[in-house]
């Protein structure tokens, strides 16, 4: 309170000798360093000095301005509502004083009555030159501008400061550091400048040394943990923040409790109080949740009442997942409701009331569920409006939506519209919503996007299992123009492979679905698993356009000149291939998609098939038929999803002409995980008793994937799977199996299949996969592969 009165009292840039005052602000020490030449101020009358009782009564014959620097007199006057003319008061001079006072432009005033002129003496506040901040290293100094609220050229004010300096501590302890100090110091410049520095000690981290519940008796201690965000420091959580005490993650960790709790029978839960305490030594905190957990409580009736004729309750009834008997569960009773207004929504009830009723049976222990359905007006969309596009133009998020203006609505096409819009990578986010038009009969659809960075210009360097160190320089933008025009230009470099790639897609040629691209591109690749080296120059050509909602076909057209080189060690299966090649090739891709996201997928399935064709030109005369299969899908709630996949290939020579080495299928590494590149089917094993890769002209593979639930914190970016791979590779046309002087074929179609743990790592340095396969079934002269390894960065 003392330092407090100091401070009020104390006039800095006021002509005066070196003025210094400190101030404690919590856990921060407020310094003000103020300073100006010396000069003394006519005598006058200050407001804050004792007065007569009665100031001599008179005619204001004159109003005198003095002290001012960047203020007009005229502008002080203004201020004013005192006149020249006026009967001079106590009062007058009062509320002159109060005035000025109020435009906070002015650090002193001071009024003067001679019984005929009144005088305004002002000391302005100074013109804040610069900001700094001094000792902060775990907070930017761009995160600290944006936190202040003084900037350069306001006028400097003492109360701002003081706000500042709070808001500052307040943003170190949203990152955990509770003990950290600030000291706002100032700093005299001449033309009655100042410099604002805000020096920053910003002390340790303040952790959570323990959490520990009160009243729980359901679950313990170690389950309610899991439950909530914030947890125990350890050392090994040191790439994470979920450990440092944090007041606003505390209400979200009371939600977090509620919500396990409710969805578990608990439907009269409540969290008492959450409770931080800091320890002795200020360097942690103890947290303590009392809880109250009430009685459990399962599923009674379930009713439906529908007034949409189109849906009666017992058409309505498979959409809820509710089941009498079971534990009661807030989130099935949301998603009962969804699934309902959903279902609605379908038959163009855009205004559809699903209203829900929860009766509670206290002796039974039973929640009954009644859920009732108004339908409202069938409704028809009025307008579209798209915001939050300031790049993409508004056409290319329109040609994407399923519903026009005029439409019935329905809510699977709204859905299905946001599908489409996210699938284009161009957003980070992407919401519609429906409003009430202009009718009652009428709805507004709002669609909001938020773009995210879709060019890049990147420097790349990592590591994989195959290519060992690896390069690359590329340019790519998948929004060119704003037209969802996708351009990429690269060069990679590997200790196996130089690539260099252009490409261009239009993906709505001629302003109709026909998405028109075309690839340039060389490849040098040193095979060594099969032993020779590929040189490839081609150009190739692509068209494609949807033939339903969830199908597709895309043409394409390949002219490929190649060279290929076998090494010394190489095989007679691999020299007899030797030689340059031009290669002519036509063919088609059939795509069945039904994906829930396309980026992440949760449901539905992906189904392709292709042909292709060479030999229209050229030396090299094929055909390949390949087809995929992959489906997904939530196996337990929403944490577990699962997929399936099944592939199969087959290529054959016609004209008299065998498939040549480099056009066979070779498996292994990331197609089949447990075993090698190219490590799994044919091999000659007559060059040194080894046994090279020659490959297949058939495969059938397939896998499948159980996507886990976070182990670790978020905060380290890592996703873990569990994979299974099984299938064959085999059959070499115009080789025989048996063994001769040239080479000596080992191709028995043998099945062989792996299992094993898939993680993904966002790192700081860049994305990390590791693959850990075990094979189960193999042939004898496969190669195997424990860990497969691939990182990367870009810079």
């Amino acid at each position: 309170m003392i330092a407090n009165a100091l401070f009020s009292k104390m006039k800095c840039f006021r002509p005066a000798p070196l003025i210094a005052a400190s101030l404690m602000m919590g856990a921060s020490v407020f310094a003000l360093t103020c300073a100006s030449a010396d000069a003394k101020a006519p005598a006058a009358k200050s407001a804050s000095a004792a007065m007569p009782s009665q100031a001599p009564a008179g005619i204001i014959r004159r109003i005198a301005v003095t002290g001012t620097q960047r203020v007009e007199p005229t502008t002080v006057l203004s201020y004013i509502t005192v006149r020249e003319g006026d009967d001079y008061s106590d009062q007058v001079g009062d509320k002159t004083l109060k005035a000025l006072f109020a435009t906070n432009l002015f650090s002193d005033v001071k009024i003067g009555w001679d019984g005929s002129t009144l005088t305004i003496y002002v000391v302005e506040y100074p013109i804040i030159n610069q900001i700094d901040f001094e000792g902060n290293s775990k907070v930017t100094t761009k995160d600290l501008q944006k936190e202040v609220q003084v900037k350069p050229r306001q006028v400097f004010t003492r109360s701002k400061v003081q706000s500042d300096v709070q808001r500052i501590i307040e943003l170190y302890r949203r990152n955990g550091r509770f003990a950290a100090q600030v000291s706002p110091q100032i700093i005299q410049r001449p033309q009655n400048r100042v410099d604002v520095i805000y020096s920053i000690t910003e002390g340790p981290t303040t952790g959570v040394s323990r959490i520990t519940f009160v009243g729980n008796k359901a679950f313990n201690d170690d389950t309610l943990r899991s439950k909530v965000v914030t947890s125990e420091s350890a050392w090994w959580r040191i790439l994470s923040t979920s450990d440092n005490y944090d007041p606003d993650r505390l209400m979200y960790d009371k939600e977090q409790l509620r919500r396990f709790y409710v969805n578990h029978g608990y439907a009269d839960f409540k969290v008492v109080s959450a409770v931080a305490e800091l320890t002795p030594d200020h360097s942690s905190f103890y947290i303590t949740f009392t809880v109250e957990e009430g009685k459990q409580y399962k599923f009674g009736k379930v009713e439906i009442q529908s007034k949409v004729r189109e849906l009666p309750p017992q058409a309505l009834r498979s959409y809820v997942a509710i089941r009498q008997g079971d534990l009661y569960d807030e989130e099935q009773v949301s998603k009962a409701k969804d699934a309902l207004v959903n279902a609605v929504g379908t038959k163009g009830y855009a205004t559809a009331d699903v209203g829900m009723r929860l009766r509670r049976n206290p002796e039974a222990h039973t929640i009954d569920v009644v859920l009732n359905i108004d339908q409202g007006p069938r409704v028809y969309i009025e307008k579209i409006d798209i915001a939050g596009n300031s790049r993409t133009l508004d056409k290319v998020i329109r040609r994407e939506m399923r519903l026009t203006e005029g439409d019935a609505f329905n809510r699977d096409l709204v859905d299905r519209s946001r599908t489409r819009i996210r699938a284009l990578g161009f957003f980070s986010d992407v919401t519609i919503k429906n409003s009430q038009g202009s009718r009652p009969d009428r709805t507004d659809l709002s669609v909001n996007v938020a773009e995210t960075s879709t060019g890049e210009v990147s420097v790349g360097a990592g590591y994989s299992s195959y290519s060992s160190f690896v390069g690359e320089v590329a340019y790519t933008e998948r929004n060119l123009f704003g037209r969802g025009q996708f351009l990429r230009a690269s060069v990679s470099a590997s200790t196996v492979s130089k690539q260099y790639q252009l490409s261009f897609t239009e993906p709505w040629f001629l302003d109709r679905p026909l998405a028109a691209g075309i690839d340039l591109y060389k490849w040098v690749t040193n095979y060594n698993q099969a032993d020779y080296q590929s040189d490839v120059t081609a150009i190739a050509f692509r068209f494609g356009f949807p033939t339903s909602e969830y199908t597709s076909v895309s043409l394409h057209y390949t002219l490929r000149y190649q060279k290929v080189s076998p090494f010394s060690s190489a095989s007679y299966a691999v020299r007899q291939y030797s030689g340059t090649s031009t290669t002519s090739e036509f063919g088609y891709d059939f795509i069945y998609n039904t994906l829930d996201d396309n980026i992440k997928p949760t449901n539905g399935s992906v189904m392709s098939f292709s042909q292709t064709l060479a030999g229209m030109g050229g030396n090299m005369k094929y055909m390949r038929v390949e087809g995929s299969w992959v489906s997904y899908a939530k196996l337990i709630g929403d944490d577990y999803v699962g997929s399936l996949s099944l592939s199969s290939g087959y290529v054959q020579g016609y004209g008299g002409r065998s498939v040549p080495v480099q056009e066979r299928f070779f498996k292994g590494g990331d197609s089949f995980r447990g075993f090698k590149i190219a490590g799994i089917g044919p091999r000659d094993a007559v060059v040194s008793g080894d046994y090279g890769a020659v490959g297949g002209d058939f495969y059938a593979i397939g896998s499948a994937l159980l996507r886990l639930p976070d182990f670790v914190p978020k905060d380290y970016g890592m996703k873990f799977s569990l994979f299974s791979d099984f299938g064959t590779l085999g059959h070499t046309s115009g080789l025989s199996r048996s063994c001769t002087s040239s080479y000596c074929i080992k191709d028995n179609l043998a099945f062989r299949a792996s299992v094993g743990v898939q993680i993904g790592w966002k790192s700081p340095m860049g994305p990390v996969q590791i693959a850990l396969g075990i094979p189960l079934a193999k042939a004898s002269y496969d190669k195997t592969e424990f860990l497969h390894f691939s990182a990367g960065t870009g810079f």
